[in-house]
């Protein structure tokens, strides 16, 4: 009887041990997908935004008002790789400089920011970004004050300062997009539970 117990304690201790190797192998697959997604994402990001910026600096030499040759792009909006693309963000303090997306959806948000709502030109633009390190993973370690910049697809610049970081409910859409401020970034905590928001004042 005493060997039936043990043998079925001991079967039950192995099942434990398998069980427990296989959640840590799932641990490490899911950190390394997401490590590889990060970086991934990452790199799309610098590339596009160096295209971008680019581009905007081609379109501004080329505009009617600067004597050159109409620019081939359509007023307000650049495309590439089949994609609208509405501006530029620059996060010094964070040496970030990011493509905006004209318009969200979970896959954009893999390559790039993208404007959730608003806009640049009436200070209501609400920026939505992955908690990726080279995306928006670190805007909550702004200092208030610090500075950024978004320039446009016509490459006009406007300037802002981080005015208050607030954390809300992941559901709270209407204090995400209904606020004073005349710009927002945010993205998902970590565990995305909650949705951490940065809001900032036109300079």
């Amino acid at each position: 009887m005493k060997k039936k117990i043990n043998g079925g304690r001991s079967w039950f201790g192995v099942a434990l041990m398998v069980a427990g190797g296989l959640l840590v192998l799932s641990a490490a697959s899911l950190f390394l997908y997401n490590t590889a997604e990060d970086s991934r994402a990452s790199a799309a990001a610098l590339s596009i935004a160096d295209e971008l910026s680019a581009r905007i600096e081609e379109r501004t030499e080329t505009s009617p008002h600067s004597g050159g040759a109409p620019a081939a792009v359509t007023s307000g909006a650049i495309y590439i790789d089949g994609e609208t693309y509405i501006g530029v963000l620059r996060i010094p303090a964070l040496s970030l400089s990011l493509p905006v997306m004209s318009d969200w959806s979970y896959d954009r948000l893999k390559i790039s920011p993208c404007r959730y709502s608003g806009a640049a030109e009436d200070d209501t633009m609400v920026i939505a970004a992955h908690n990726y390190r080279r995306h928006f993973g670190s805007i909550h370690l702004l200092p208030y004050g610090s500075e950024l910049t978004f320039t446009d697809a016509d490459g006009n610049t406007a300037v802002y300062a981080i005015a208050e970081i607030e954390t809300l409910e992941a559901t709270d859409i209407k204090g995400m997009t209904a606020s004073d401020y005349d710009l927002t970034l945010f993205t998902c905590t970590y565990g995305g539970a909650a949705r951490l928001a940065v809001r900032c004042d036109r300079v």
